[in-house]
């Protein structure tokens, strides 16, 4: 029970700022208004337009990603964690593998460095926790947030919370009567004890998910109207600072060499995809924008957004590029201030892709370009450098 640090010969002059200073002294382990605020940051999702409707990026706190399978969450939390550890001084990731995936090509499109022993794990590195046991990951998590005394900032996967359970309701038989504590019982005690903390102390959380289907009885009654269709119950849509959809992949959504021409293994393949997202709950006013970006199959290191195809997008609609037949050809502003940075920059390339080349392998313009766009997009900035 909370206790009052004031004294019975101070109570006389008692004043509503002098109790909550008493309580707020005396139970200090209980609260964090003592505790320094750690400073905000933008982290990229490694999309332009992703990171554009999201206000440049995720912060500190609960981030909730849910969705249909291969609708790309875990590749999208790990591009996230990967863009942390570049953001960030002094940066740990833990993947808390609960679903038992983790493919070595998945490993090697992320561009993390994963380890499985404690003593591997340094600045930079993500340990992988393989289990579905939630006291052990609970424990784990409160103690490395609460116990920091090198100031480290974590950015936590749990991949997914669905997979995760009681130990007790583990060790019961499969016939054994007894309800077994479902994935809003335990969002809900996870996000109770977490979420303050991660949100002060500057630590990020995605908690991955599925979708939640709801069994119609009457398939001619009244629908239900749910915005939200992410497991997980009612706490983790309060706790979340963005929910992020991730919508199922279909053949329409598939990148072929040759868009208008059927798919062949030979003459025609598939190059990639492009991947959907609807923002369900945002902190900045972007809830239910649906965001479309491009994936490319192939990359390894961290690579898989087809960043350079977003910017070419972006060149086209801010009307910085100019079309004569198949050449693309930069304006003379744009080029003069891309050539301030490379001297080397061409004045026109023959093709959107031959331009999507181009930015691959300039990684300094692409790099400046993304910037100059997210800035413009965010703040409708103007489309020169000042």
């Amino acid at each position: 029970m909370a206790k009052s640090s004031l004294k019975k010969e101070d109570q006389k002059n008692v004043t509503p700022q002098s109790l909550l200073e008493s309580h707020l002294q005396a139970n200090k382990s209980e609260h964090y208004n003592f505790v320094e605020e750690a400073q905000e940051y933008k982290v990229s999702t490694g999309s332009l337009k992703l990171d554009a409707a999201i206000g440049g990026g995720l912060g500190s706190g609960l981030q909730r990603f849910f969705g249909f399978t291969e609708g790309g969450k875990t590749s999208e939390s790990l591009e996230v964690m990967r863009n942390f550890f570049i953001t960030l001084p002094k940066t740990r990731g833990l993947l808390v593998k609960a679903e038992g995936r983790l493919s070595k090509e998945m490993q090697e499109r992320s561009g993390i460095k994963f380890v499985w022993s404690a003593a591997e794990w340094i600045s930079g590195t993500c340990f992988v926790l393989e289990t579905n046991n939630y006291e052990l990951v609970l424990n784990i998590l409160r103690d490395l947030v609460t116990n920091n005394e090198e100031s480290i900032k974590y950015c936590f996967v749990l991949d997914s919370i669905d997979a995760l359970i009681l130990k007790s309701d583990m060790e019961k038989g499969l016939t054994e009567a007894g309800r077994v504590a479902g994935g809003p019982m335990l969002t809900k005690k996870f996000l109770q004890r977490m979420a303050i903390s991660m949100n002060k102390l500057g630590h990020m959380c995605i908690m991955i998910g599925q979708v939640s289907a709801k069994i119609e009885i009457d398939a001619h009654g009244p629908k239900d109207q749910r915005q939200i269709s992410a497991t997980g119950g009612n706490a983790a849509q309060h706790f979340s600072n963005f929910m992020l959809q991730f919508e199922a992949r279909y053949k329409g959504d598939m990148i072929m060499e040759d868009d208008k021409a059927p798919f062949d293994p030979i003459k025609n393949r598939i190059l990639g995809h492009w991947a959907k997202v609807i923002i369900k709950k945002s902190a900045n006013e972007s809830s239910n924008q649906v965001i479309v970006y491009p994936i490319k199959y192939g990359r390894k290191g961290g690579s898989s957004i087809w960043v350079e195809k977003e910017i070419i997008q972006m060149l086209i609609m801010f009307d910085l590029v100019e079309k004569k037949a198949s050449w693309i050809s930069l304006k003379p502003t744009l080029l003069v201030e891309l050539q301030s940075i490379d001297a080397d920059v061409p004045e026109q390339l023959q093709g959107e892709d031959r331009w999507a080349d181009y930015l691959e392998e300039n990684k300094k313009i692409c790099q400046h370009l993304f910037e100059k766009f997210k800035r413009i997009l965010i703040n409708g900035s103007s489309t020169t450098l000042p």
